[in-house]
């Protein structure tokens, strides 16, 4: 991973580091996720009681919450694969303390370990 995003030639540009950080966050995510859920049941399913709860998300009530201060740079959503750019939403609206419309219509597609979004959705 480093190499690939090491990129000394373009020292202003801050889009290599970012798609680093958004590659990080997945690692992040499923360690963490598998730490406080338990393995796995399966590519499509969980064995614990969070994980269970995410094959039925869409029945899930959206809900407002405490908004977190944070700093997210610009970034051009073109360099960015959807499964990033639906980060990027999510990351924003932590910032606002509610989920907007479009973010809570976004179907993130069927749940996959190895598409970890549709799980952090």
């Amino acid at each position: 991973m480093e190499e690939r995003c090491h990129q000394p030639n373009r020292k202003s540009c801050r889009t290599p580091a970012t798609v680093c950080l958004l590659q990080f966050n997945e690692l992040s995510f499923c360690h963490i996720f598998q730490h406080i859920d338990g393995q796995t049941a399966g590519p499509k399913s969980f064995r614990g009681p969070i994980g269970q709860q995410l094959t039925c998300y869409e029945k899930l009530l959206v809900v407002d919450y405490e908004p977190i201060d944070c700093s997210i740079p610009d970034i051009d959503r073109n360099l960015l694969s959807k499964d990033q750019e639906y980060l990027l939403e999510i990351s924003n609206a932590i910032t606002l303390g509610h989920c907007p419309e479009d973010l809570t219509n976004w179907d993130p597609g069927p749940l996959f370990h190895s598409r970890w979004l549709t799980a952090a959705n």
